[in-house]
């Protein structure tokens, strides 16, 4: 049973990891649902299982609000998802590697700035 909340969010989440050569691969989907601890995200392409991949999440500007907000961590993948039949899409499920630092990127304009300080946050409070 799961012990954080997770909340319905589809925004954009691009990914990148490291194949077995050591190539760098990328792909870009859309969250289903997301935690302080990790996400779902829907994708026609899905890393394997067990990779430490990195992550970044476009929230979605309010109406009348400057620009988006970015948050951006690490995570490994620990579950993939492939309808059988064809049937639905694609996704997998992360879990953060350090869920105590997120990287949150906003504009020097945008409210939020004084608490990013183009650092990590932590659930809200600024990291050590």
């Amino acid at each position: 049973m799961r012990k954080e909340v997770r909340y319905r969010l589809d925004v954009p989440a691009l990914f990148y990891w490291d194949n077995v050569e050591q190539r760098r691969l990328q792909g870009e989907g859309i969250t289903r649902d997301i935690s302080v601890f990790g996400a779902f995200i829907v994708s026609p392409i899905c890393p394997p299982i067990g990779v430490p991949l990195l992550f970044e999440v476009v929230l979605p500007s309010l109406p009348g609000a400057m620009p988006v907000v970015r948050i951006k961590g690490e995570a490994r993948v620990v579950r993939v998802d492939h309808p059988s039949g064809g049937q639905g899409a694609n996704g997998f499920a992360v879990v953060s590697l350090d869920f105590r630092r997120w990287s949150l990127a906003v504009a020097d304009d945008h409210p939020l700035a004084a608490v990013a300080e183009e650092d990590s946050v932590v659930l809200g409070t600024r990291a050590d």
